[in-house]
């Protein structure tokens, strides 16, 4: 190999390793919602849970957090402190990191949490519904957005605000819940314990916890333990922090030296074409068979594999191996004029010719090295043309292509169609090809076709309607690998957590990949009303279905 090519290979091959040796993903976008409730109109008022929120919006804001309503949202009633929740849902769509922070009165109503706006007014156990906030809630809209990390910060372990009331059902402290997947639930007491509202301007346990996420270079968990010890010592004992988590993937640092989620390890990126090319021109030329087989390594699938699996078995040949040493040897030099040797005797006269020419080598084998054939022109997607779909169709699919990727649409012969795409970032190529044939083959009630991936159209005129059966179980046990309609990540995170916890729960879903989960209801009957409320609430337009109670599919039966 020439200098020359080594130096191109070197200046491929540099790039390459500085991505493998680059974290995974820099920092992201973080969200967060900070939440105080003082000023309560039927409950005890609070002196410091204002002065708490405001404490922690100002830190979280200087770690980098977009804070939903640009700062802590203080005093909330029921209404305002949904919309808040609601926002915060939204924002976290496609965010990296999402936080809740809540100081104020809370309680556990039969091993549920509820916050409590400051118009909340218990008179019987049925307001409970009616007057307060099931964290819960926000712990779906958290799950729902799939972010990488989730915590949850509920410094609202305070006496019970209704006591004396004869609500049985009302207890002080909060209950401890189960942290799905990539989530931490940090508590300001232990479960069912109370915790101060402190006598100073913030809470024992705020107070500690804005020192310590100030503090550069911890991990999130360096950052809880600090705020345990900090508060069980600053309380005499009285008061003993508490967190619930799920295994968290990699590292986060609200401050520190490289503030990043570190991800799982995952699949190399795709290397691009020009990458290729590039490596490809500098070894189609070599004799050496191993420039072929590094190739091969870096680019398994690539365009030239085919080519390069030749030129190895042509170098690596008999024929080849022969004709490499066949090369003749360079010949020694004749003995110096300076040698004391006697000279030998001149040879007799011989007649000279012209030596016969070696054969000729077999010819290289150029049948297998052939340049690829170009590949075919892409069809760029043309609604109008899209076959066997109403005009009113083609009007709604005019704003597919302004749509992010991965996207995909499918289509049926009865004139349905479906489109998904990476709306929140969760979705992969082929999750959004999937969900779009579910959704078209659930409206149609037969199997659909895809039409188009991203802008280009798969679909082949001369083949014609070619349907690509999916399934969406109807019935059967649950099995959070097969829910239909929702991204990949859904059914690994949220649909595992689902599965995991407590009967009396239930899940509510739309074609559109809308849904909703509940658990730990007081029955299975209240388990399918919240769902279906729940889901119902996130779509607006579209109709929710039931589509598991307990460990059980129900989705044919409640169509």
């Amino acid at each position: 190999m020439t200098v020359g090519t080594l130096k191109r290979v070197a200046a491929l091959l540099l790039p390459l390793l500085a991505l493998v040796a680059a974290p995974a993903w820099a920092e992201g976008r973080r969200v967060a919602l900070v939440l105080g409730n003082s000023a309560y109109q039927h409950a005890p008022p609070l002196p410091n849970p204002v002065n708490d929120a405001r404490v922690i919006g100002e830190t979280l804001a200087k770690a980098g957090f977009e804070l939903i309503g640009g700062s802590a949202q203080l005093d909330l009633d029921k209404t305002g402190t949904e919309q808040a929740i609601r926002k915060f849902g939204a924002r976290l769509a496609g965010a990296d990191v999402g936080l809740f922070y809540y100081a104020g009165h809370g309680v556990q109503v039969r091993g549920s949490n509820f916050l409590l706006p400051v118009t909340a007014n218990l008179t019987k156990e049925a307001d409970v519904r009616y007057e307060l906030i099931d964290v819960s809630v926000v712990l779906d809209e958290m799950t729902l957005a799939e972010s990488r990390l989730n915590i949850i910060i509920l410094d609202a372990c305070r006496n019970n605000p209704f006591g004396g009331r004869g609500l049985r059902s009302v207890s002080s402290g909060l209950a401890q819940m189960q942290a799905p997947a990539g989530t931490i639930i940090a508590y300001a007491t232990q479960p069912g314990a109370v915790a101060a509202d402190g006598e100073g301007a913030n809470s024992p346990y705020t107070e500690a916890l804005a020192k310590a996420v100030s503090k550069p270079g911890d991990t999130v968990f360096d950052v809880f333990n600090d705020v345990g010890v900090t508060v069980k010592r600053n309380t005499g004992g009285a008061q003993q922090p508490w967190v619930s988590a799920s295994p968290i993937e990699g590292r986060f640092y609200f401050l520190g030296p490289t503030t990043v989620v570190t991800p799982p390890p995952a699949a190399a990126a795709p290397v691009s074409t020009d990458k290729e090319m590039a490596f490809w021109d500098s070894v189609k030329s070599s004799a050496n068979p191993r420039m072929f087989e590094a190739y091969l390594r870096q680019f398994p699938q690539g365009t030239f594999a085919a080519i390069a699996e030749a030129k190895i078995a042509e170098l690596n040949s008999p024929a080849a191996v022969a004709r490499v040493a066949a090369v003749p040897s360079i010949p020694a030099a004749p003995p110096s004029p300076s040698s004391a040797s006697p000279a030998p005797p001149p040879a007799a006269p011989v007649e000279l010719s012209t030596p016969a020419p070696p054969p000729a080598p077999p010819p290289p084998v150029v049948a297998a090295l052939a340049a690829p054939p170009p590949p075919a022109p892409v069809r760029r997607l043309d609604v109008s043309a899209i076959p066997y779909l109403p005009a009113k169709a083609r009007d709604a699919l005019a704003r597919y292509p302004d749509l992010p990727s991965p996207k995909a649409i499918a289509i049926s012969q009865r004139g349905n169609y479906a489109y998904f795409t990476n709306k929140t970032n969760a979705r992969s190529e082929e999750d959004v090809k999937r969900s779009a044939l579910q959704y078209c083959q659930f409206n149609a009630e037969e199997p659909c076709a895809l039409y188009a991936v991203g802008d280009a159209v798969v679909f082949d005129p001369k083949i014609g309607f070619k349907a690509t059966p999916v399934a969406i179980p109807g019935s059967g046990r649950f099995d959070p690998e097969l829910v239909p309609f929702v991204s990949d990540r859904t059914r690994e995170v949220s649909m595992t957590n689902y599965q995991r916890n407590p009967d009396h729960k239930a899940i509510a879903l739309t074609p559109s990949g809308v849904w909703a989960a509940v658990w730990g209801r007081a029955s299975d009957d209240e388990a399918r009303e919240a769902a279906l409320e729940q889901c119902q609430q996130r779509s607006e337009k579209m109709e929710c279905y039931l589509y598991a109670v307990n460990g059980q599919v129900v989705f044919d039966e409640e169509r």
